[in-house]
């Protein structure tokens, strides 16, 4: 997790904390959906929780500037569920405190969290730090990132009914995108880098059977073109494509290196995990985009954090019984 500059923002709660050590049951890294779920439920539950978080709260979602896939919401911009989620979280005194990790052990029963101001000594675990998609790196992708730039078909496709879009990348990732967006969009062009696609042959064979989908293999896109609004890309072979939307989907990469060598990863670094959401270290679980998983989407990382939270609680509470069985 790399060390940045914490702002305080309208509806963000930030606690100074310095050279101080924190004692709870209950430390939830990271605070997008899946960890302010698990926050709630946690609290419920009667544990003494704290937040730990690095930037702000919300997560992926506050790139995201419309969502309509939420339950209870036909429409809402990522910012705005964030800071709905944050504002339940703190109805439930459960505290955020902003602070970057630099050295975690989580093999006691004591686990321990070693942050730049912070020491936490917790008796449980969640890990929610997310997953962050990977970028094409081109010039104005930032800048129109949730504003014509996604990463997710499924979740923004249907803000681009009947218009051209692109889709950057040569994977199942990429293709499924394409066959998703298909019938939303008037046209789909698929960039990709490669001489050929690197997905399943059947996947292949149903994009290549698109009537408005075309293929430009070892392509890249150069540069994202507009100035207020998104209107098309550049690729390496110099030709300006039209698009009111690109989506990228070149893989993602879980936020984990600070676990490396203390839970599981997947060889692509995500957190293996049971269907308790636990991790192979009692009393460490994990939530949401950071898990090995197959669908990734606000309300399954909500459904995770929910199911830690409550196992999390389980073992604080058999814990605490075991403990006082010992002394009697």
């Amino acid at each position: 997790m790399k060390k940045q500059l914490v702002i305080k923002k309208e509806g963000v709660k930030k606690v100074e904390q310095r050279n101080n050590e924190i004692s709870c049951d209950l430390v939830i890294i990271g605070s997008g959906p899946a960890g302010m779920t698990a926050a709630v439920y946690a609290a419920r539950a009667g544990l003494e929780t704290k937040i730990l978080e690095s930037t702000m709260p919300g997560g992926a979602i506050l790139n995201t500037s419309e969502i309509d896939n939420f339950p209870g919401f036909v429409r809402v911009s990522g910012a705005e569920l964030a800071r709905n989620m944050q504002a339940q979280v703190e109805s439930c005194g459960v505290e955020t405190v902003y602070d970057e990790i630099s050295n975690i052990s989580l093999s006691d029963d004591t686990k321990t969290i070693v942050c730049a101001d912070t020491t936490f000594k917790a008796k449980s675990i969640i890990i929610a730090t997310g997953a962050g998609p990977r970028k094409i790196g081109c010039p104005n992708e930032e800048k129109f990132i949730g504003r014509g730039v996604h990463f997710c078909g499924l979740c923004d496709g249907a803000f681009y009914r009947s218009k051209d879009i692109v889709v950057v990348g040569g994977g199942n990732s990429a293709l499924e995108e394409a066959v998703y967006l298909s019938p939303i969009a008037a046209n789909v062009v698929i960039i990709n880098n490669m001489p050929r696609f690197g997905g399943f042959t059947s996947l292949i064979e149903k994009v290549s059977a698109l009537a408005n989908v075309r293929i430009l293999h070892n392509t890249t896109v150069e540069e994202i073109l507009g100035g207020e609004k998104l209107v098309g890309i550049k690729t390496n072979a110099g030709e300006e494509i039209s698009c009111a939307g690109v989506f990228v989907a070149i893989g993602r990469t879980p936020n984990t290196d600070f676990l490396r060598g203390t839970v599981e990863l997947s060889n692509g670094g995500y957190v293996k995990i049971g269907k308790r959401q636990e991790t192979g270290i009692a009393g460490v679980y994990a939530a949401g985009d950071v898990c090995e998983k197959n669908v990734r989407q606000i309300v399954t990382a909500c459904a995770d954090g929910a199911v830690a939270a409550t196992h999390a609680a389980e073992y604080v509470k058999e814990r605490a019984n075991s403990i006082h069985n010992e002394k009697v």
